[in-house]
C-alpha cells in the first residue's frame, strides 16, 4: 500500500463514533472528519509507503505515556510514525497537520491538509 492508497482508504472509511468520542474526551476538542476517519481506520493497516507506519488506536490513545511527553497538553495527536523519532500529527489547538519530533519535542512543517504533510 502506498500513501495515496492509504489516504483513499482512510477517507472512504466509516467513522467509529466510540473511538472518536474517546479521543475527543481525552483531548477536550471536537475533531474533524478526516481525523475521525483516520482514528477509525487505525489498526487496519500497519506499514504503508516505505517510511510510514499507521499507529494503532491503542498507540494513539496512550501516546502521552508511550512518548513520555504531555502530547495532550501540547495539543498534539500523533497518528502516523514517520520514523527517526518523527510523527505525523494533528494539532488539536490549531486544526492543522504537522510533523513532530519526539527527540526534541519540536513541531514543524505545519500544513492545512494531511496530504501535504504525509
Amino acid at each position: 500500500m502506498n500513501k495515496n492508497d492509504y489516504i483513499n482508504a482512510v477517507l472512504n472509511n466509516k467513522i467509529e463514533s466510540e473511538r472518536v468520542a474517546q479521543v475527543e474526551a481525552v483531548y477536550g476538542v471536537k475533531l474533524n472528519d478526516t481525523v475521525a476517519k483516520l482514528l477509525s481506520y487505525a489498526g487496519t493497516v500497519g506499514f504503508f509507503d516505505e517510511e510510514r507506519r499507521a499507529l494503532t488506536f491503542d498507540e494513539i490513545i496512550n501516546a502521552k505515556n508511550d512518548f513520555g511527553i504531555d502530547v495532550v497538553g501540547m495539543g498534539i495527536l500523533p497518528l502516523i510514525d514517520a520514523y527517526d523519532c518523527t510523527y505525523i500529527v494533528f494539532l488539536t489547538k490549531e486544526g492543522k497537520w504537522a510533523r513532530f519530533s519526539t527527540a526534541d519535542s519540536l513541531v514543524y512543517y505545519r500544513k492545512d491538509t494531511l496530504e501535504e504533510v504525509i
